[in-house]
């Protein structure tokens, strides 16, 4: 299992570690102004050094990328976070990414309809932000490390009598979803897995131990493959997001 872990020192710093394999790398000091562009799973602060209002906003905003936990929440301090073993650090994190993840699949619960009646309306003239919309709603209710969604487009004709042709197009990223054209893996990808696409969301493959996850659906007729790093798959999230793809395919409005 791999993930990374940061815990806000100052106004002006934060340590990362970064666990892999059951070791951690020891830590390092980073400039806070780096933690916008670091790939976190969780990350701890003492409201008590906490004074700079700017920062306690963008804590806010980031929420919804990974779970952020108050030293009075975890019962852990800065100290005691550096020298942590492994199997505490663990045990800590399971606790504070289950309980985000918990929150985010409720969130979802409630909210599905008006979020399926949401994206279809983009479904018809705006199938990118349909997309990037769609990675979103995944990647927190999978709690995911890493979501790549592959999807088929149809590329425009440049020239006269130029004839439009099918294409992938893959969308991944840390926090925010980059969608770009794909190649010959994304090809390759798809048509690995033609006889396995249905109306219902299909779980191919899923790793325990390594937390690799695949899934295959397809969307108003479109293919689409789901790959993605997860630590853990719940009869409650396969549920949801079994739903969520109904509605998508059955184009509840």
């Amino acid at each position: 299992m791999e993930f990374n872990l940061g815990f806000i020192k100052s106004d002006n710093q934060f340590l990362l570690k970064s666990f892999n394999n059951n070791a951690d790398d020891n830590g390092k000091i980073l400039d806070l102004s780096e933690l916008k562009s670091t790939n976190l799973q969780a990350l701890f602060y003492d409201e008590n050094h906490l004074e700079n209002e700017d920062l306690k906003s963008s804590l806010l905003e980031d929420s919804k990328f990974f779970p952020i936990r108050s030293t009075s929440d975890i019962k852990v301090d800065f100290e005691n976070f550096e020298k942590m073993p492994f199997e505490d650090v663990l045990s800590l994190f399971t606790k504070v990414h289950d309980n985000w993840l918990l929150q985010n699949n409720v969130t979802l619960l409630e909210e599905l309809f008006k979020v399926i009646k949401h994206l279809n309306a983009l479904w018809p003239n705006d199938r990118t932000t349909f997309f990037e919309e769609l990675w979103f709603v995944l990647k927190s209710n999978l709690g995911a490390k890493s979501l790549r969604i592959i999807f088929n487009d149809i590329e425009m004709g440049k020239k006269e009598h130029e004839k439009n042709k099918l294409i992938q197009v893959k969308i991944e990223g840390d926090k925010f979803p980059n969608p770009t054209a794909g190649g010959e893996l994304e090809a390759k990808i798809m048509a690995s897995y033609e006889k396995d696409f249905s109306n219902q969301l299909e779980i191919l493959e899923y790793s325990a131990d390594k937390g690799q996850l695949v899934m295959t659906t397809t969307i108003k007729k479109s293919p689409v493959v789901i790959m993605a790093e997860v630590y853990e798959l719940t009869r409650m999230q396969k549920a949801i997001l079994g739903t969520l793809f109904t509605g998508l395919s059955e184009n509840i409005q």
